[in-house]
C-alpha cells in the first residue's frame, strides 16, 4: 500500500473493470458506475427502463446464447455515448421505438462497435447537436422488426423526402469539416412477409454540402421493407437499401435478397457518390 509524505498509509479504492450481471438492478448499477468498463450479462432481463452506457463501457452477453434485454413498451432501449461496444445481445423494444441510439450531447461517438446483435426496434445513430466525430463498426446486426414511419427527421431532395431506416446512420452536421466514418457488414432487416416498416438500411450525410459520411463497406444480407406509403403520394419515398446524399461508399455488396413491398419503395437507391 502506498505511503504518504507524512509516513501514513494511503487507502486505495479497489478498481473494478468487469461486472457479472444477472438482474436488472445489477445492470442499472453497472451502467452508472464509472469504474465498470465491461458489463457481462448472463440472464434474460425484462421490463427495463432506458439504459445509458457511460463512455468506454462494453455491454455483452456471456451466456451460451444471446441474452435478451426487453424494455418497457413505452421506452427506448440502449443509449450509447462514446467508445462503446455492444456484443451478442438481443435487444427488444416496441417496434416504433429505438433499440439502440446515441446521445447527441457528447462531442464524439469515439468508436462505436456493434457485433452479433439482434433487435426488435430500430438502430439510429446520428451525428447532430454536439456530436462532431466518430466511427461506427457493425458486423452482424439483425433487425427483425421495426417501424420508423413516425420519425420526422427526413432528408429531402429532388422534391421528395426519404423515410428513415430500421438501421439509420446519418451525419446531420452542416459543417463540411465534420466527417463520420463507418464499416458496415452483415446487416439484415425484416423477414419474408413481415418487412420492417419504413426504409430498411439508411446511410446519409448532411446534403450536397455539409458533413459527410465515409463508408468503407456496406454489406447486407436479406432485407425486407415496406414504406407503407399511400399510392399516389408524390413527395415521399422509401427503400430497401438507401444511400442518401453526402455519403461516400467504397464498396456496396448485397449478399442476400432485397425485397420491397409498397408504393414508392425502391429496392436499392443511391444519392451518394462512388
Amino acid at each position: 500500500m502506498p505511503v504518504s509524505a507524512h509516513g501514513g498509509l494511503i487507502a486505495q479504492t479497489p478498481q473494478i473493470s468487469q461486472m457479472a450481471i444477472t438482474t436488472a438492478e445489477e445492470l442499472i448499477a453497472a451502467t452508472r458506475n464509472k469504474k465498470v468498463t465491461e458489463i457481462n450479462v448472463s440472464a434474460d432481463l425484462a421490463d427495463l427502463s432506458p439504459l445509458r452506457l457511460m463512455p468506454g463501457q462494453t455491454l455483452r452477453s456471456v451466456s451460451d446464447r444471446h441474452a435478451v434485454l426487453s424494455f418497457r413498451r413505452d421506452a427506448d432501449g440502449l443509449e450509447v455515448t462514446t467508445d462503446n461496444s455492444v456484443f451478442d445481445l438481443d435487444v427488444r423494444v416496441a417496434p416504433t421505438h429505438r433499440a439502440i441510439w446515441n446521445d447527441r450531447t457528447v462531442d464524439s461517438l469515439g468508436t462505436l462497435v456493434i457485433r452479433s446483435v439482434r433487435t426488435i426496434g430500430s438502430v439510429q445513430i446520428m451525428a447532430t447537436d454536439k456530436v462532431r466525430s466518430g466511427r461506427i463498426e457493425v458486423d452482424g446486426l439483425d433487425i427483425r422488426f421495426a417501424d420508423t414511419r413516425g420519425e420526422r427527421e427526413r432528408p429531402q431532395e429532388y422534391g421528395v423526402s426519404v423515410l428513415q431506416g430500421a438501421f439509420t446512420l446519418w451525419n446531420l452536421q452542416s459543417d463540411e469539416k465534420v466527417a463520420i466514418s463507418a464499416d458496415l457488414v452483415n446487416l439484415s432487416a425484416g423477414r419474408s412477409g413481415v418487412p420492417v416498416l419504413g426504409t430498411g438500411i439508411f446511410v446519409a450525410g448532411a446534403g450536397e454540402k455539409g458533413g459527410r459520411l465515409n463508408v468503407e463497406r456496406l454489406e447486407t444480407k436479406t432485407v425486407y421493407s415496406d414504406g407503407r406509403i399511400t399510392p399516389g403520394t408524390a413527395d415521399q419515398i422509401a427503400g430497401g437499401i438507401f444511400v442518401v446524399y453526402g455519403t461516400y461508399v467504397e464498396s456496396v455488396r448485397n449478399l442476400g435478397s432485397t425485397v420491397t413491398y409498397g408504393a414508392n419503395d425502391m429496392a436499392l437507391d443511391n444519392w451518394g457518390e462512388r
